[in-house]
């Protein structure tokens, strides 16, 4: 085990001791199986989840699973997949920008180095039941939800394509037939301002409603030395209407409507430095410094307490989805069938400044993105104790992405990005005003049918199998155009040397590719109540991560073409785990080991015989294996605790044509067999509590002190493909912490706050760009404000 981390869990430790934090609702007893998220902030973390498609307790599952009840989510401040993984350490969201989300559990999900709109994730998100497509739709605020599951490993059977490492399920608030309403307001640094408001209840005998506001504005922490802006600022609004309609008991009909927008100002990447010469002591010509130098720029400073950037551009996104879910549900008494039909909506615009200088070299680089889904399934799951309960069901989806592609050159891109060798005429005439754009526009459509049975062999032993199968047709151009300054005035010499430059940059190119698959996915799971508190189990799965269609700008012609057809990865798991509950519940305690092999795992690759290339494709052999650990308790009513903990040994088993890091000179390839993943930490922990104190009740309500902390813990990663170092991101430890006092009905909460309150400077992302910039950008500093919140 590391010294740091050996640090790190010694000082979380500390904080467990010093400021017991809360962890999750109230276990569930055998005579309650769930109570009232609001009646008790304590935790061991038993809660109603429905990761096999119907309510169980979450430790009667034998699934390796962490649930977030509604009052840990708010008492927590977490409301986006990024502040989620600091409560769950196998989880990993990088998000550098929307639609640049990558999430990851247990090592495996989106490759962090590749962003591609014809390729999927391996971790499905769902919400209310329906899948979101793109990571970019999960990236909006996250609020009045009723809980979260991580369910970590396969779930191809049950949640479908793309679940091949795990699936994250969030499910909202559903509308009551008891008049209720509420909702909470913050203040905080950096003129952060959040409100969440919602009002439920009857419209008839038959018929109850939800409306839910969600508006988030806050200020950046990232200097902009051009204008004097401040980048990474925030600005979320969202609206959720719901209805609900339930004419018998055996007979519901669930209708969700939403819709959300949200911008910012993103000059966020600071500069760390440059590189001067390779590893083996060639020096790095025409690097970052020297080409500052020749323009007389004067670059900003590399201190990172200091956040400031310097981009003339005006970087920006602006983006925005909506949907539409119908879910029904009839009791037919001996099962329940499930429709659940959906639509939805998700548009990206971006600007991006191309050089992130205030050179008026690259001038908008951008890809922006306009997703249309459509999605259905309709299952039937056995409803009361039987020998056999079984779930079974068919899906289908189809979407689109229509995107667009736009890297504009400024008045001074030849200066900038060319060597200052070139024919200062040619390199003008060739680059200066270039402008390349491309559109491109993936189509997927999947069809599945699946089924799950559990067979309890006797009542302390079950048998869980299942297989879905899919199939799934992919269809996509690319086209991209180039226009430029004319190039009549120069020689023909010059010409020729004008259109090479031209083509390292992009000219025209056209292509359209398809591709279709079947796959099996399936799993069986064999536990053991050994005894009334402890489940053991052991599972086998088989899992496919789809492939698709890589439409960038690659030749798909002549002596050195590439195919733009991705074949899906294969994933076999391997678990074992034991979930134990004590005292009542007061006390659990689960651990889990896996081990993962993918093959066919897609990555970028150097291609010698095609003189070269580097391209996405299907080339590396990759294994994870690991263990994890879960303890929660909640000895009396006036303390909560938890502490999880991860190993994951994430590594590329095959991966010889790999591209060479950019410290790396005078080689094609690079060997990375062997070598971690990107985007995976060795160790990762987190661990808090809560403590509470009674005090005289309030205008009748009985009251409480609270104190809560929470410290997550994560060891160094890389960030690239091709592992260099100066992607590599060091290891570091954040600490939230809250104070605050409250009714015990939900009456009132004031609460203050506080985020990395020991202001950490850590990376989201670093790397080094072709001119040798060292790059990264920063996690948020230190923030803290006040939130009241209500319930009547």
């Amino acid at each position: 085990m590391s010294t740091p981390f050996v640090r790190s869990f010694l000082l979380a430790s500390a904080v467990l001791t010093a400021a017991p934090v809360f962890a999750q609702q109230q276990a569930a007893t055998p005579d309650t199986e769930r109570q009232d998220d609001e009646a008790d902030s304590g935790a061991s973390g038993d809660i109603l989840v429905t990761a096999r498609r119907r309510p169980e307790r979450s430790q009667d599952v034998p699934i390796a699973i962490n649930a977030f009840g509604a009052a840990q989510i708010e008492a927590t401040r977490t409301y986006n997949l990024r502040d989620l993984q600091q409560l769950t350490p196998s989880l990993v969201v990088t998000n550098t920008n929307p639609r640049n989300t990558s999430i990851n559990i247990r090592g495996l999900g989106n490759n962090v180095a590749v962003y591609n709109d014809g390729l999927e994730p391996a971790v499905g998100v769902y919400l209310d039941g329906v899948y979101l497509a793109r990571p970019g739709q999960t990236v909006f605020d996250l609020a009045d939800l009723d809980r979260i599951e991580v369910l970590r490993g396969p779930q191809g059977t049950l949640f479908g394509k793309n679940t091949s490492a795990g699936a994250i399920v969030v499910a909202t608030k559903a509308p009551t037939f008891d008049l209720e309403a509420g909702g909470d307001a913050s203040l905080g640094n950096y003129d952060f301002r959040q409100v969440h408001a919602y009002i439920a209840g009857p419209l008839t005998d038959t018929l109850a409603g939800r409306l839910f506001l969600s508006k988030t504005d806050r200020d950046g922490f990232t200097f902009n030395r051009f204008d004097g802006r401040y980048g990474q600022d925030f600005h979320d609004l969202n609206l959720r209407g719901q209805l609900l309609f339930q004419p018998t008991d055996r007979v519901k009909l669930r209708l969700i409507a939403d819709w959300g927008r949200q911008s910012s100002f993103t000059a966020g990447n600071i500069l760390l430095g440059a590189i001067r010469t390779y590893d083996n002591g060639t020096v790095f010509a025409n690097n970052y410094y020297d080409r500052a130098a020749r323009l007389g720029y004067s670059p900003v400073s590399t201190d990172i307490a200091a956040r400031t950037t310097d981009a003339n551009a005006d970087p920006r996104y602006k983006m925005n989805q909506h949907g539409i879910n119908v879910t029904a549900d009839f009791d037919l008494g001996g099962a329940t069938l499930t429709s659940v039909t959906a639509y939805r909506a998700w548009n990206w615009y971006p600007h991006n400044d191309g050089d992130s200088t205030s050179l008026d070299a690259g001038a908008d680089f951008h890809q922006s993105n306009n997703q249309k889904q459509v999605s259905e399934e309709l299952r039937i799951a056995s409803n009361g104790d039987r020998r056999i309960d079984y779930v079974a069901g068919l899906y289908y989806l189809y979407q689109s992405i229509a995107a667009e592609a736009v890297n504009l050159y400024g008045s001074r891109a030849a200066d900038w990005f060319l060597a200052p060798t070139t024919n200062a005429a040619v390199g003008a005439a060739a680059l200066n005003g270039y402008d390349v754009v491309s559109h491109s526009r993936p189509v997927t459509d999947s069809y599945a049918a699946f089924a799950q049975t559990t067979w309890h062999v006797t009542g302390a032993v079950d048998l869980t199998t299942g297989l879905r199968y899919t199939y799934e047709t992919k269809s996509g151009y690319f086209d991209q155009r180039a226009t430029g300054a004319s190039l009549a005035a120069l020689t023909p010499a010059q010409q020729a040397a004008a259109q090479a430059i031209r083509a390292r940059y992009g000219v025209a190119n056209a292509y359209a590719a398809s591709t279709e698959a079947e796959r099996l996915s399936g799993q069986a799971t064999l536990s053991w109540k050994v005894a009334s508190p402890v489940l053991a189990y052991v599972t086998y799965a088989r899992g496919n991560k789809f492939g698709g269609l890589n439409l960038a700008n690659i030749t798909t012609t002549g002596q050195f073409a590439a195919n733009p057809v991705i074949h899906p990865e294969t994933i076999d798991s391997y678990e074992a785990g034991l979930k134990t509950s004590w005292a009542g519940g007061r006390v659990t305690a689960n651990a889990a080991a896996f081990w993962t092999d993918v093959k066919d795992y897609q990555t970028t690759i150097v291609d010698i015989e095609r003189n070269g290339v580097s391209f996405f494709t299907n080339a590396a052999k990759v294994r994870t294996r690991g263990f994890e650990g879960d303890v929660r308790i909640a000895p009396a009513r006036w303390l909560s605790a938890y502490a999880s903990g991860t190993y994951d040994d994430a590594r590329y088993v095959s991966y010889a044509n790999a591209p060479c890091p950019i410290e790396i000179t005078g080689r094609t390839i690079c060997d990375l067999s062997g070598r971690r993943l990107p985007g995976v930490s060795k160790w990762a922990a987190s661990t808090g509590g809560e403590v509470k104190v009674p005090i005289a009740p309030t205008d009748g309500h009985d009251t409480e002190l609270y104190l809560g902390s929470d410290y997550s813990y994560r060891s160094s990663t890389n960030t690239s493909a091709s592992l260099s170092r100066y992607s590599a991101i060091p290891s570091y430890g954040l600490v939230n912490v809250r104070f605050g006092v409250r009714a015990l009905d939900g009456r009132f909460d004031i609460q203050l706050w506080g985020r990395n309150i020991t202001d950490a400077a850590y990376f989201l992302s670093r790397s080094a760009a072709n001119t040798g910039a060292i790059t990264g950008t920063l996690g948020d500093p230190r923030t803290y404000g006040l939130t009241l919140r209500t319930k009547w």
